[in-house]
């Protein structure tokens, strides 16, 4: 039983939900509720984890989260022993009152009494910001990736479309039902949003939501999750963001944190950019500012404004 607390327990973030300052990792500014506190990761193990997919680039990982999240996680990672967080000795105890017939029915309880003590505590989501010292071409110093990224940055937004869905088609061909990305026997992830598209400096960039399914033996671990992949200062950047419980508002809250995080990229003027492909850019733009306004991301007033910004 010990064992199964310690599969979970991590997962515990335990904060308030108001935003109310700004974190910067390597110039690009988070909007994060004041609980919120950064590290950068020094253990190796997780150093080599996202070092594997490139030959050439120094990858560097942050994490961003409530505080007690970020000194958990901080805590095993130096070695310590999780059973002395107060959280696990409280589950600890109560279990042993109870009589379990299986593994199977623990495991639901213990998942249940976590899920108990977010939701109490006003659970809000963890982030990873992954950057690159190299470019997206070069960090994916893979050939086929490389000639990929040189492709779409050729498209135009029409264009892009259509190779977004041929593109979502084929990492869910396995399934087959454009959705799902089976990883292993254990791991999958369900899209519900996956969108190759161009920003207003013509820059290159993924955005992609959906659910996580992880299981771990008699459990099951149902994550929502956030992405965003783009260059910024000529630097590949990834936000990734996860979510356990009371994830009803999650999206609008993961667009409202990397709103303003790439904000100092110059608007692109070079006149390599045609006439057509400038007007599919501005009206691309709009929808995804009114996308922002109606989940609340943006206010009416701040809407207004980005979308006179656009059209002038």
């Amino acid at each position: 039983m010990k064992k199964i607390l310690l599969l979970v327990l991590c997962t515990l973030v335990l904060i308030g939900n108001s935003y109310s300052k700004i974190i910067s990792i390597e110039n690009i500014n988070l909007e994060v509720p004041e609980s919120h506190i950064s590290i950068k990761y020094t253990n190796e193990e997780v150093e080599n984890l996202y070092q594997e997919f490139t030959d050439t680039a120094k990858i560097t990982t942050y994490l961003v989260g409530p505080k007690k999240y970020v000194d958990l996680e901080k805590a095993i990672l130096d070695g310590d022993d999780i059973m002395n967080n107060p959280y696990a000795k409280l589950i600890m105890k109560k279990m042993e009152k109870k009589n379990f017939k299986d593994e199977v029915q623990a495991a639901k309880w213990i998942m249940s009494e976590i899920k108990k003590i977010m939701k109490k505590e006003k659970i809000d989501f963890i982030s990873y910001v992954i950057t690159s010292d190299q470019n997206l071409i070069t960090t994916l110093s893979d050939d086929d990736f490389s000639e990929i990224l040189e492709e779409l940055n050729r498209m135009n937004q029409s264009e892009l479309n259509e190779q977004t869905k041929e593109i979502r088609k084929m990492i869910t061909s396995l399934s087959g039902n454009n959705k799902s990305i089976p990883i292993n026997d254990s791991m999958t992830i369900n899209l519900s949003k996956f969108k190759i598209s161009k920003n207003k400096s013509n820059q290159l960039f993924l955005k992609a939501a959906g659910n996580f399914i992880y299981i771990m033996g008699p459990m099951s671990l149902d994550i929502d999750l956030n992405l965003f992949l783009t260059e910024y200062n000529d630097k590949a950047v990834m936000l990734v963001s996860a979510c356990y419980v009371n994830c009803s508002k999650f999206n609008n809250k993961f667009n409202k944190m990397r709103k303003n995080s790439f904000n100092s990229i110059s608007i692109n003027t070079s006149n390599n950019i045609n006439k057509s492909d400038s007007n599919l850019n501005i009206v691309e733009q709009i929808k995804e500012l009114d996308e922002l306004y109606k989940s609340g991301a943006l206010t009416k007033e701040e809407f207004e404004k980005a979308k006179k910004k656009i059209l002038n």
